[in-house]
């Protein structure tokens, strides 16, 4: 177990809180869309990358995998963030902030579950309240950046409507056995890149919810180990 610094950001104020984590789960293969699941794992076929065992599939990680500094230390150079939207429950809510499944894409040829650990999980620390946002949920946009030698840029840009909603997630974790969720943290699976995997310098994250315009930012810098 660890200990988080939240801050909650509601409708009519922020309040702060201090928040377990006892366990961490990254959803792969979360697409609503079916057929755009199917291209995006024969895509990865050709890179050599085994196709899912199931659809989602789940990945269980250390709660240690958390972090919200600014830089992340990997062991490889072939390394990539995926934004993604978080959700926590603190013992009383579902709550969402974004985050990044960063994953060692070398290693993921050879065993995804070891691909997820190789990598730190970088995410916000302010979140939103799950219920202040239900009903206009596809509306909210995953975007992120890449800044690598060729400059700063756009790498993902896509509203929730890519992604299964909240519900349908909670009902794909309760099928395997995840059902006891109180101080979880699920990563749900990321929208597409706009020009591949780029193994970048520094990733910028954003969730931005156009209807009560706001926004919940995350950047982290990546360090290669030598």
């Amino acid at each position: 177990m660890r200990e988080m610094h939240l801050i909650i950001e509601e409708l009519n104020g922020k309040r702060e809180k201090t928040a377990e984590v006892e366990k961490v789960l990254v959803v792969g293969y979360g697409g609503r869309n079916l057929e755009k699941v199917l291209e995006h794992i024969h895509e990865l076929e050709e890179i050599g990358v085994a196709p899912p065992p199931t659809i989602p599939t789940i990945y269980p990680q250390e709660t240690s995998s958390l972090t919200t500094e600014n830089f992340i230390t990997v062991q490889g150079k072939e390394t990539s963030g995926e934004a993604e939207y978080v959700l926590y429950h603190d013992g009383e809510e579902w709550l969402v902030t974004v985050g990044s499944d960063h994953t060692d894409r070398l290693l993921e040829t050879q065993d995804i579950q070891k691909s997820k650990e190789a990598c730190p999980k970088p995410l916000a620390t302010t979140f939103w309240r799950l219920k202040d946002l239900e009903d206009h949920w596809d509306e909210l946009i995953l975007r992120s950046w890449v800044s690598d030698f060729k400059g700063r840029r756009l790498y993902q840009e896509h509203n929730l409507t890519a992604l299964l909603p909240v519900s349908q997630l909670l009902d794909k974790l309760a099928e395997f056995g995840y059902d006891q969720l109180s101080k979880t943290v699920i990563f749900s699976g990321t929208v597409p890149t706009l020009e591949g995997f780029v193994y970048g310098e520094k990733f910028e994250l954003e969730l931005e919810d156009p209807v009560l315009k706001r926004s919940i930012t995350c950047e982290y810098s990546v360090r290669v180990k030598e």
